[in-house]
């Protein structure tokens, strides 16, 4: 079994070395067209850090939700150093029709992305089918992510939640599989590298995988509840816990934080991440919501703020840098549940989160700041279908949203169990024509809409090439899987608007991933871009 281990490690690093090395024949050609100083890797100003925040099922309405309880609006949304782009979400072998869009109500809630889906698509510029984690549509091949392209500049990477750290917007991150159900397997690769470590893949949840992922990320955090990871994992985090090792030959193991009754879980997890000696942390907690008035709140589960601030803490520790992934996980949650004291709750926990990180980029005793960082904030698609009303488009403005408009949010007669927040006057649980309506939710599932992207730092610049459209009400939009490609972009130091053109439809450099060959030059330099 020993050998065995030896042997998967072994063609992992292998593997990795095979894709570095086609990483970096790309960038070599990719060089000599633009221009650029350096042969291959990277070439300042590049981005050392980069920071992806996804507030999972959010569209403009939760965010006008939000704004509205509090009564302001984050930074992210109004200083003039950041610029806000629309973004599509929908999955391989669909698409988005504006005219339909905005023509035909039901439209955006057929062919919808799931979070497996859309997250695939941010981290590695490829569409893939609903369920799939960073793997191609069919099955076939295994997808080249941002997380892996950082790990061939020798950047630590992480990943953060509030919900199930296997879950589909983290799992994506971590690993990849056939199906975003198979939690265990999801786990095992994450933490372990192997998605077999504790489980054959014969056995529940443990099948699915697309062999080793190596090294393994530093920093994953989030709900380790029974049903999500399993607990031979647990077991083999626990024995594992703070062995020292080599971060950077993927020899340390993870620190584990877990839940325990009366202990603050924000300052467990800090005091684990300003320990010198711990490279890679490991944080199990439990989901609980938070609601717009802030109660609900268990200090036993760390805030995602707090999850932040340990995770940037542990990953500053190296010194080429990171890619951290930051979920608002339960954003979605809240709306699956048509709930909107929840999902303003969770928005606004996420827009604390982006406040974190902002104040951390430009902390003077960090060597972090806007001209080395590149930070984006957005979602991976809108759940809910959140409008003014039954049957009213999204541009129409909702509200108000407050405690009363909140007390009085239920179940809307002949919805299918959605919710509203109206004055009932009449008692019945109708929507009458005569009575005031704030909000509605058409869906329980996810929609097919146009949802914010919002971006500052180095190589922020180069969403203005990759427009794909222009929607008769919100205007030019970008395609999610741009995201993948302008990280790709920052992180190899190709930051400015003006050296390159990203063109929409293509792939991420080495995606998919052929284990079979090595790129060449030719099918390197043909595969992402063109000048």
């Amino acid at each position: 079994m020993i050998n065995n281990i030896s042997n998967k490690k072994n063609m992992a690093a292998q593997r990795i070395r095979y894709i570095a090395l086609a990483f970096c024949l790309f960038f070599a050609v990719l060089s000599l067209i633009c221009g650029i100083a350096s042969a291959y890797g990277q070439s300042p100003p590049y981005a050392k850090y980069v920071i992806l925040m996804i507030a999972d099922g959010w569209g403009q309405t939760k965010i006008d939700a939000a704004n509205m309880y509090t009564g302001s609006v984050p930074l992210y949304q109004t200083d003039p150093l950041w610029t806000k782009h629309w973004m599509t979400t929908y999955p391989y072998g669909c698409d988005y029709n504006t005219a339909q869009a905005w023509g035909n109500f039901n439209y955006v809630l057929n062919c919808v992305t799931d979070s497996a889906a859309a997250s695939t698509a941010l981290y590695s510029g490829v569409k893939t089918q609903n369920s799939r984690i960073s793997v191609s549509y069919n099955g076939v091949d295994r997808l080249f992510t941002i997380g892996e392209i950082a790990k061939t500049y020798g950047a630590g990477v992480g990943a953060i939640t509030p919900v199930p750290v296997t879950d589909a917007s983290p799992g994506a991150m971590v690993a990849h599989n056939d199906s975003r159900a198979n939690y265990y397997a999801i786990g095992d690769e994450g933490f372990f590298g192997d998605p077999n470590t504790t489980g054959a893949s014969s056995e529940l949840h443990y099948g699915g995988g697309h062999g080793p992922t190596l090294p393994v990320v530093d920093v994953l955090i989030g709900d380790g509840r029974d049903s999500y990871v399993s607990n031979d994992a647990k077991v083999k985090l626990r024995a594992e816990k703070g062995s020292l090792g080599d971060p950077y030959r993927d020899t340390a193991k993870h620190y584990l934080v877990e839940r325990q009754a009366g202990q603050y879980a924000g300052v467990s997890l800090m005091q684990a991440a300003v320990d010198p000696y711990v490279s890679k942390l490991a944080g199990l907690f439990d989901q609980t919501y938070r609601k717009a008035d802030g109660s609900g709140y268990d200090p036993e589960n760390p805030t995602l703020s707090e999850s932040t601030e340990a995770a940037l803490t542990t990953l500053s520790k190296n010194p080429d840098g990171f890619v951290l992934m930051i979920e608002g996980g339960a954003v979605d949650w809240a709306g699956h549940s048509n709930n909107m004291d929840y999902a303003v709750g969770e928005m606004i926990d996420f827009s604390e989160a982006v406040q974190t990180v902002i104040d951390w980029i430009e902390d003077p005793s960090n060597d972090s700041n806007w001209n080395n960082t590149l930070l984006i904030v957005t979602g991976d698609h809108e759940t809910g279908y959140l409008t003014a009303g039954p049957g009213r488009f999204p541009n129409q403005p909702i509200g108000p949203v407050n405690s009363q408009t909140l007390s009085i949010e239920k179940i809307y007669s002949n919805s299918g169990g959605r919710r509203a927040s109206w004055n009932d006057w009449h008692n019945f649980g109708t929507i009458d024509s005569d009575e005031t309506v704030y909000w509605a939710w058409n869906t329980g599932g996810h929609a097919n809409l146009l949802i914010p992207l919002y971006t500052s730092g180095v190589g922020s610049g180069l969403f203005e090439n990759c427009i794909v459209g222009s929607d008769q009400v919100r205007g030019d939009f970008i395609d999610n899987t741009v995201v993948a490609r302008v990280i790709e972009s920052a992180l190899s130091g190709i930051t400015s608007e003006g050296i390159l053109s990203i063109m929409p439809g293509q792939e991420l450099a080495g995606n998919p991933v052929d284990l079979t060959s090595i790129a060449t030059t030719d099918n390197a330099v043909n595969v992402v871009y063109t000048v």
